[in-house]
């Protein structure tokens, strides 16, 4: 799982980057003999991958880029990026799991108080991952205009009364606690909301594509009652968190696309190298030999997009066009990728038995969530735009 090319990257993007040979070729060992093995079933069985979750507690990746005094491994973000590529490449419903997780995870530790950090990423365990998180931000109502959502907040003695409806969210039924985004008088907020609160409850399933081992859930909340204290930062500053939390995810997601496009590579070499067809290996065909190129090439190219935006996110600057940039080309690259080892595959490729079209299938979800491509393309203009000076 540890490949020539990723070890070549992160000796680019960070320090001495020899040095976490040591953590990530053992990571690459256990995805290997551990997750991978499960991966298959977990989609075809539809089931929450709680168990691989359970086996990452031993490597720790979910803790890898956080401080160590909340649990954390204190390693470069580009070494947990490597770790979540590697994880994808696996299982990339395990990876999903593990980049909510990262994203919840960052917003508690750049925008909660020295309780929240205390009590949810040390002591409840978000960090190494024995607690599980989901992120509530989308409404029926609303998607990408996240402005307008309609679950409110209001304050009482000593709590927040929560009414509302969030769609489309991955396995909030399966997290221990929940971040939600609520609009209270000053606008909108952000809440953490623990699973078992009075008033909560997941009300239905919505079926879908990809991604089997979670639940795309909706939710309701009925007067739900969640503590004073769980209000993180600011009131009314939400929208300005979720950017922040954001631009992590979708580094994270960038990760993930290329681990999924990487797999499918993978198998797609290993069927090149033994399929034959009309007397000779079909990896001798140049047409074959050209898709394999495409494939190689623009895995690189998007490893390199998201592996930049990490180093740069690692230390401390912005990384709102370079996260987008590298999501936008990476979930996109994987659909291309995917679709091409289903061709290269043929018959077989449609089939359950090669698990090729699980690859396509997961990839699809990457160009719509935590960003669609369209509204990062007009991040991405505006965010040139304005450093040219154009706004």
């Amino acid at each position: 799982m540890y490949c020539d090319e990723l070890k070549k990257v992160i000796g680019m993007t960070v320090s001495h980057g020899a040095q976490f040979d040591s953590v990530l070729e053992p990571i690459g060992v256990f995805l290997r003999e551990e997750i991978l093995p499960r991966a298959a079933g977990i989609d075809q069985e539809g089931l929450y991958p709680r168990e691989n979750l359970r086996k990452l507690l031993a490597p720790g990746i979910p803790s890898l880029p956080f401080p160590k005094e909340i649990g954390g491994q204190g390693l470069p973000y580009p070494v947990y990026i490597a770790a979540l590529e590697m994880l994808a490449t696996a299982c990339a419903n395990t990876a999903l799991q593990v980049s909510i997780q990262g994203m919840v995870c960052e917003g508690i530790l750049h925008h909660g108080n020295h309780y929240q950090k205390a009590l949810f990423l040390e002591q409840n365990g978000l960090v190494q991952g024995s607690s599980l998180a989901a992120f509530a931000l989308t409404e029926p109502c609303c998607g990408s205009d996240a402005q307008a959502i309609e679950t409110r907040a209001a304050p009482s003695a000593g709590y927040y009364s929560i009414t509302g409806v969030k769609t489309l969210i991955t396995s909030p039924g399966e997290a221990d606690f929940i971040l939600l985004f609520a609009r209270t008088g000053a606008g909108i907020s952000v809440f953490i909301v623990p699973r078992n609160a009075s008033g909560f409850r997941v009300q239905r399933v919505l079926p879908k594509l990809g991604f089997k081992g979670h639940r795309l859930s909706e939710i309701h909340f009925e007067n739900c009652r969640v503590a004073a204290d769980y209000l993180v930062g600011e009131d009314g500053k939400g929208l300005e968190y979720a950017k922040h939390m954001l631009n992590s995810g979708r580094i994270s997601i960038a990760a993930i696309a290329v681990g999924i496009a990487r797999a499918a590579y993978e198998k797609s070499l290993a069927y090149s190298r033994k399929r034959t067809a009309f007397g000779k290996k079909i990896g001798d065909f140049q047409l074959v030999q050209q898709k394999l190129a495409d494939m190689y090439t623009e895995i690189s190219a998007a490893r390199l997009l998201t592996f930049f935006a990490a180093g740069l996110k690692d230390r401390g600057e912005s990384v709102i066009s370079e996260a987008s940039r590298a999501k936008l080309f990476a979930s996109e690259m994987a659909l291309r990728v995917c679709d091409q080892a289903i061709q290269i595959h043929g018959g077989y490729g449609y089939t359950d038995e090669y698990d090729v079209h699980r690859h396509w299938r997961d990839a699809r979800l990457l160009t719509i969530g935590e960003g669609t491509s369209d509204m990062l393309r007009l991040l991405i203009a505006r965010q040139a735009l304005k450093r040219s000076g154009g706004i």
